[in-house]
């Protein structure tokens, strides 16, 4: 069978192409032909973490890749038919675990058997790093859409993990439905009330003694807007962890009484970079959120579209603007499925509308 070919510079250019196409030949059973991957970044080519993901890919499925290593412009990927419901994957160094589980999530929307749970076991890697989503964010935002949809995603951390040593730990578990018609789609049109905000500051061990948690949570609630700030409950918790390297992640997000989930997507600590800064920083993304209509973040907005392109019904949502991530995806699934969407300016964003 000739495999598809997607060219991995397109539109946005970056890992998201890798993840999602890889992904989806899984659930579509054909091979697939990736090149010119990351093209325009400054590392171009495969990243550990997008290496480990495809090796998983091929393990879960009983396929096969072509040589492949980290700096691989092109690649090949043969899923096969004999899918394994567990595998164990190791991360050297600080390869985030949390964009090798959007990978996975995208190839087991409909694998066999029927309901199974299927649970990848991480050793190694990062859990905060660089332009990666954190656990949190992924498990409270992205999955909780995805459990309204009726797909079960979930990463229990064992151990964290950050820049550069890595050293995290976590299982991932994975549970799809038998067929798409199982699936539900999303109907956000209008954002429900505030019901709170939660979330989790994740900081390393050696850095409690200054108290950068405490810090950073402290930060987040002077900078919150008056209003919102007065009239909500604030469930931020401050965790300290120990792990092979010092660093800070932190993952904040907003709950709508219509079942609406916005985060602020992840927000790292810096060396040279106050927690008071951070905090604002958090703080500055929560109000944008609040202050506005959206009914779907943008973090979580390009990782719904695989899953909510298959789902048979309409589906529809509000986003504050259009990212190229989000683009990029759009326009990458038209590769695999024909299904017809619409963008609709709007006051203050966009409706996005699967028909």
């Amino acid at each position: 069978m000739e495999p598809i070919v997607i060219d991995g510079s397109f539109g946005e250019g970056g890992g998201s192409i890798l993840r999602i196409s890889a992904g989806l030949a899984c659930v579509i059973n054909k091979p697939i032909r990736i090149i010119n991957i990351r093209k325009n970044r400054t590392k171009p080519g495969l990243r550990l973490q997008h290496l480990v993901g495809l090796q998983a890919l091929a393990s879960l499925t009983g396929g096969k890749t072509s040589t492949i290593e980290v700096g691989s412009t092109e690649i090949e990927l043969f899923p096969g038919e004999k899918w394994s419901n567990k595998i164990d994957v190791s991360i050297a160094t600080a390869g985030n675990i949390g964009l090798l589980t959007q990978t996975l999530q995208n190839a087991l929307f409909l694998a066999p058997p029927p309901n199974c749970e299927y649970k990848i076991n991480v050793q190694g890697g990062g859990t905060y790093g660089k332009y990666a989503p954190g656990p949190d964010y992924l498990n409270n935002v992205t999955y909780t859409l995805f459990k309204q949809m009726g797909y079960n995603v979930n990463i229990e951390v064992i151990q964290h993990g950050f820049f550069p040593k890595g050293g995290g730990e976590a299982c991932i578990t994975i549970q799809p439905k038998t067929t798409l018609a199982e699936y539900q789609p999303i109907w956000f049109e209008e954002r429900g009330e505030l019901l709170g905000i939660k979330g989790v500051i994740h900081v390393e061990e050696r850095l409690r003694k200054p108290k950068v948690a405490e810090r950073i949570l402290a930060s987040i609630k002077q900078h919150l807007s008056a209003p919102f700030a007065k009239s909500i409950e604030v469930e931020i918790t401050p965790q300290y962890h120990k792990s092979l390297s010092t660093g800070v992640g932190v993952d904040v997000w907003s709950e709508f009484s219509n079942g609406e989930v916005l985060g602020a997507g992840t927000i790292l600590g810096e060396r040279g970079v106050s927690s008071e800064k951070v905090g604002k920083k958090v703080a500055v993304e929560l109000n944008k959120i609040l202050n506005g209509t959206a009914t779907v973040d943008e973090f979580a907005s390009d990782q719904i579209l695989p899953l909510l392109c298959l789902i048979e019904q309409p589906s529809k949502f509000r986003l504050a603007s259009i990212s190229s991530h989000f683009k990029t995806n759009l326009d990458l699934l038209e590769f695999f499925f024909h299904r017809k969407w619409e963008l609709t300016k709007t006051t203050g964003g966009f409706f996005v509308e699967y028909q």
